[in-house]
């Protein structure tokens, strides 16, 4: 008998370290407690029994790794740490754990060879192969994703950023800081808004700091419903005289909500003055790099001072920040004082780029450009791949970032984008056309028996299909697959507590001329297979969380390409639970921890 460790045996399994305790403690996978502390040991034989036994005998993914691969190929979950204040200088959706992704990057490559991210994103790819002197490629067809990471990375005389804003903020307060005084409910004296409260697009609390009597909470007064009228008056006035500009793009349908149809109608009367205000001081500071950084700043800040924080108004503040990936203004919503908040970002951003100035922005090159067509990448050039692509119709990273391309001089190539939007017509036969010929292009530039690695999750097989299609048809061969922790929870997974998916899975494929990928002709009926697989780890487990059946699930469909019924219909995991199982409440304790509390048992 050989005994082996917690670690090894999520190796092993391609599941995490959690997991395979979890198992343990149920009885899935049976252990031996050694010594007074009675740690954990596993039979070797047990655990491989246990791995054919999850993923079948369909297809075998051992046949397809050949026996010459690098010893240090990831095979675990690696713990997530939270992000350095680098990157917590500007907002943007699913960046992944940059310990994780340094570590993949660390496994994959040495120092001097060069990464592609060819969906960039927010640039933890970029930033982490840069920290270790990799040369790497970034691109993204959103051009929010470039602005954002060349101002992260950029070489910027600090100094002279810092002299622009204040020199920024004091002419802006000069001319509009009494667009947020308000009186003091103690003694009149005037005294500034920090946050007012909005209930049914009508201003009724107020949140302020007087100079003698210091914070303080009011209903609104006369003079406080003046000085929004007024504020309109000036807006009003402003506009007529052509002395101000702020976007009134329409609002994409796919994330439009509340009624509001146009970018503009997300800000207050008061906001839009201030706004404009400073975008247009800032355009004529003459340094491009500084100008970019200072815009940098000002787009960082803007949904801090949008209608889409929800409001208390109980205690005058906002509940959250603009969490929910649509453009939703809340019926009771927080207006903020743009100077407090502009003043914090700057904070940040200085604070940000302080941490990353030792690194060589001149190892980067970096593109706003559709990943279908990598001309400008010499094939076979391409040490490592490492990306996180579309997640179908989950995020909507172009119609989301209109919010700040809007207030920018871009454009925008939405005809090219990879994503699932029935507005737009774009389904899944055009999600899966383009991403297919993305993977051709990454099997082209990427270097003979190197590697690719992604991060992935989705309820809906449809886009499983697709992105696995893709990488198989390309060429790629599968090493593993593992489910990796996050580090933080998402707005999203914080909102929907009861019924969320945590962490994400990791696909490591591999570019080899002299292998080819074994067959993915589907041989099964998925959807009697899957509903098999799902029933015995139900019954098995007297229950599983929506991440614990995900978790188990979703590698055994993609090693076996079990996505299809009798009648070549793509397999609805979440039917399968709904017509056999109840989704209810286990642990109340648990139940509002993201993924935890409710789980599917077996109807009665």
């Amino acid at each position: 008998m050989i005994l082996i460790n917690t670690k090894e045996a999520a190796e092993l399994l391609g599941v995490s370290t959690s997991t395979i305790r979890r198992w343990s403690d149920d009885g899935t996978l049976p252990c031996f407690r050694i010594g007074a502390s009675g740690y954990r040991k596993f039979d070797k034989n047990v655990v491989e029994s246990l791995n054919e036994q999850f993923y079948g005998a369909v297809h075998d993914v051992s046949e397809t790794k050949e026996t010459n691969k690098i010893d240090s190929v990831i095979s675990g979950n690696i713990s997530a740490k939270s992000h350095p204040s680098h990157y917590l200088m500007h907002k943007y959706w699913g960046r992944k754990p940059h310990n994780v992704v340094s570590e993949y990057i660390s496994c994959f490559t040495k120092e001097g060879d060069t990464v592609l991210e060819p969906f960039m994103g927010s640039g933890v790819t970029v930033i982490e192969s840069l920290k270790l002197n990799r040369n790497v490629i970034g691109l993204d067809i959103n051009p929010m994703s470039k602005f954002i990471v060349e101002n992260t990375i950029s070489t910027v005389d600090l100094d002279l950023f810092s002299a622009h804003y204040h020199e920024i903020i004091k002419n802006a307060k000069n001319n509009y800081a009494d667009l947020y005084t308000t009186k003091c409910p103690i003694c009149s004296s005037n005294s500034i808004i920090e946050t007012g409260i909005w209930e049914n697009d009508a201003l009724v609390r107020i949140k302020g700091v007087c100079p003698t009597h210091s914070t303080f909470i009011k209903d609104v007064d006369s003079s406080d419903i003046e000085l929004c009228s007024r504020c309109t008056q000036i807006k009003n006035h402003l506009l007529t005289n052509n002395n101000i500009d702020y976007p009134t793009d329409l609002i994409m349908q796919y994330v439009k909500r509340s009624g509001r149809n146009r970018i503009d109608e997300l800000f207050s009367d008061r906001a839009l003055i201030i706004l404009s205000y400073i975008r247009s001081l800032i355009l004529q500071v003459p340094e491009k790099g500084t100008q970019d950084l200072l815009l940098f700043c000002f787009t960082s800040m803007l949904s801090n001072v949008s209608r889409m924080l929800p409001g208390d108004k109980e205690k005058a503040t906002y509940k959250s920040g603009w969490v929910i990936s649509k453009f939703w203004t809340p019926k009771i919503h927080t207006e903020r004082n743009i100077f407090m908040c502009m003043d914090l970002r700057y904070k940040a951003i200085m604070k940000g780029k302080i941490e990353l100035s030792n690194i060589r922005p001149n190892l980067a090159k970096l593109y706003t450009h559709d990943s279908s067509n990598l001309r400008f990448i010499d094939s076979n050039s391409i040490d490592y791949i490492f990306t996180d692509p579309p997640y179908g119709e989950s995020i909507a990273y172009l119609s989301l970032s209109h919010f700040w391309n809007s207030w920018l001089p871009t454009q925008v190539d939405y005809p090219n984008e990879i994503i699932i939007d029935p507005y737009r017509q774009k389904g899944y036969d055009d999600y899966a056309r383009k991403t297919k010929a993305a993977y051709r292009e990454f099997y082209r530039v990427l270097k003979d028996g190197h590697y690719m690695s992604f991060t992935f999750h989705n309820r809906d097989l449809n886009v499983w299909k697709a992105i696995l299609d893709a990488c198989y048809e390309a060429g790629f061969v599968l090493e593993n697959i593992i489910h990796q922790e996050q580090a933080v929870s998402s707005g999203t997974q914080g909102i929907n507590k009861k019924n969320t998916l945590t962490g994400d899975f990791v696909y490591n494929f591999k570019k080899s001329s002299e292998q080819l990928n074994s067959s993915i002709n589907q041989k099964i009926d998925a959807y009697d297979y899957i509903s098999q697989k799902i029933a015995a780890y139900i019954n098995q487990n007297d229950g599983a969380t929506p991440s614990e059946l995900y978790e188990y699930i979703i590698p055994i469909i993609v090693q076996n390409h079990a996505y299809t019924d009798s009648k070549g219909e793509v397999v609805n995991i979440e039917n399968i639970l709904k017509d056999s199982y109840d989704y209810i409440e286990v642990n109340v304790d648990a139940k509002n921890k993201i993924g935890g509390g409710y789980k599917w048992i077996r109807k009665i």
